[in-house]
């Protein structure tokens, strides 16, 4: 990931730094250091990278930039955590979520109904996992519905089934990008980590305020949704969900305006907007 450190377990976080806008990551780091030689931590077993960082304009003469910085050693080392906090500094492990598989095999694929960021997600884990899921949206993929979209913009023209709401990318994907992350969960770290994969820029997994941007996010989608046909997945669009039937089997029915498919299971991500 180039210059942002693989994450290791224990360590410490160096937080608060504040730097005027000329400053860069780089003096960042180096306070950290210094703040760690102060508290008795010797910074050379350490490997530093940054955390987070964002911007304190509340005074409008005196902006300040606000870094976090991480630093964790190869291996798990002891300090006086009374003497850290005196220097804003604490104990810090930023652990990845664990995601559990089952061992039960399926009899038909998963579907997913929905690709916004949680239909992409569910597709994505479980293409990654073997389960070759079927994945439909009543939208178009990313191209279509740009053009589609312009189409609206330019003479009012709405395609009830592909719009700013439906399709690859859900309603996000005309919103340019904007990444609300709201609690503090190892989740949303992987979240990101998984999108700078898929041609996010690397800005949003340091971000305070993750920003991926329309033209970044659209690639972002398309790369994701191909990496999911890559491991056997099956992505179709313009394809609307209309009813499921249980079936005395256990499996289920989904009547689509594609046809039928029979499923091991669904995943409802339809969005706030597909009432009907």
């Amino acid at each position: 990931m180039s210059d942002i450190c693989k994450r290791r377990m224990g360590g410490v976080l160096v937080s608060d730094i504040k730097l005027s806008p000329d400053d860069n990551e780089k003096n960042a780091i180096d306070e950290a250091k210094r703040r760690l030689k102060r508290a008795g931590v010797n910074p050379a077993q350490l490997c530093f990278c940054m955390y987070k960082k964002s911007i304190d304009a509340r005074k409008k003469n005196d902006i300040k930039l606000v870094y976090s910085v991480a630093a964790h050693a190869a291996e798990p080392f002891s300090a006086d955590a009374k003497k850290l906090a005196e220097y804003g500094i604490k104990e810090h492990t930023d652990e990845d979520i664990v995601i559990e598989t089952g061992e039960r095999k399926l009899t038909a694929p998963p579907m997913v109904v929905g690709m916004g960021p949680a239909g992409m997600l569910a597709a994505l884990l479980l293409a990654e996992s073997g389960y070759e899921p079927i994945v439909i949206d009543r939208g178009d993929a990313v191209a279509e519905r740009c053009r589609v979209n312009r189409c609206f913009v330019d003479t009012g023209a709405l395609d009830t089934e592909s719009n700013i709401q439906f399709g690859a990318g859900g309603a996000g994907t005309f919103s340019d990008g904007k990444l609300m992350t709201r609690i503090n969960d190892p989740k949303i770290s992987y979240v990101l980590r998984r999108f700078f994969e898929f041609g996010a820029p690397e800005s949003i997994l340091t971000s305070a305020r993750p920003h991926i941007g329309t033209d970044n996010l659209v690639k972002m989608v398309d790369n994701l949704l191909a990496h999911v046909e890559s491991l056997g997945g099956k992505v179709i669009y313009r394809c609307r969900l209309d009813g499921i039937r249980e079936n005395s089997d256990g499996t289920l029915t989904a009547h689509t305006t594609c046809g039928t498919f029979e499923c091991s299971s669904i995943i409802l991500a339809p969005g706030h907007s597909a009432r009907d």
